[in-house]
Order: C-alpha cells, then structure tokens, then sequence
C-alpha cells in the first residue's frame, strides 16, 4: 500500500470513530420495560407482616425517564404467591416536588405473578419510595431511598472516546511511516 491510501485509511478510520461517538452523545438513555439496564433489589424475601416481599428497581442506574418498581408477593404461611393483590408504589423526591403514584400491575411485569409499576422520574437525587401491598391476610407497606442520576454526562463519554481516538491517530501514523520505509 502507498502512504495515500494508508493515511485515507486512517482518515476514514478516524472519522468512524467520531460519528460513533458523536452520535452516542445525543443519544437519550431510555429505560423502558422492567429489567431494563439491570436492577437492583430492595427488598430481599423479607416478611413483612402476612407476606414476603421481593421488590427490585430498574434501570441501574436510574435517570430521569422511566424507573420500574418490581413487586413480588408471597404469603408468609402458605408459601404461594399472591396473584390477585393490590400494589401501589409512591415515589417522593427529597428536595421537594409532587408525589408520583402508580399501580403495579401482572401486565406491566409479563406474567401473572409479579407486580410492576413504572414511574416518569423528572428530577435527580434522593426519592423516597414506598410500595403498598393490599389483600386479603391484611395490608403491608415497605419503603426505600433510590437515588435518580444523571447518568452518563458528554464529559464521561468525551473522556472514554478521547483515548479510542488517539490510539486511531497512533496507528495511522505508524502504518504510513511504515509504508514509507518499505517503498522502493
């Protein structure tokens, strides 16, 4: 190859990279479904009056978007998972702001055993929430502190394609001052 085509290479090599990582910076992180992204569990199989509980939360991290609250109930005395409960989740922030509630639901989670709401989360930082388990041995409620992030900034992404690049740069220049010694 001749040092025009081994520089075009890298060029185009080069310019690759950048739009990839450019259009990873405009890119929304969106989380939809329950185990969007991982989750993380709240609750661990804790008996809680009547039941054990198992709540988990999704995405991981949570950002501002959708966050989903994962309810599993099962009585504590027979063992078998409550099917027709009523679980409601609410979500406060800390700093202040309308409290969010929704229903969680056997259609939101995919099967007809477990319990998901989903919540529109618009501001950062610590939310307070608290999940509400209505049937027939009585009514429960847990609560736990999530913490919303903003997730990935422009700067992480800039940080982690910046050493990509150079490495990019670094080639090119040593496959064209490679080719150059070659050549008759």
């Amino acid at each position: 190859m001749k040092k025009h085509q081994l520089v075009r290479i890298a060029l185009i090599i080069v310019l690759i990279i950048f739009l990839f990582g450019a259009v990873g910076l405009f890119e929304p992180t969106l989380a939809i479904g329950p185990g969007t992204g991982g989750s993380k569990i709240r609750v661990s199989d804790e008996e809680i009056g009547p039941y054990i509980l198992l709540v988990a939360t999704s995405p991981l991290p949570v950002t501002p978007g959708q966050m989903s609250v994962w309810v599993r109930v099962t009585d504590a005395t027979t063992d078998q998972l409550r099917r027709d409960a009523v679980v409601t989740v609410e979500a406060t922030p800390r700093g202040g702001g309308p409290t969010l509630n929704a229903q969680a639901t056997h259609q939101n989670a995919g099967n007809d055993y477990d319990y998901v709401a989903h919540l529109e989360i618009e501001q950062t930082g610590q939310w307070d929430v608290t999940v509400f388990v209505e049937d027939e041995p009585g009514d429960v409620q847990t609560s736990f502190t999530e913490t919303v992030s903003r997730g990935l900034s422009a700067t992480v992404l800039i940080a982690v394609a910046v050493p990509f690049i150079v490495l990019a740069v670094v080639v090119g220049i040593f496959l064209w001052r490679r080719s150059g010694n070659s050549s008759p």
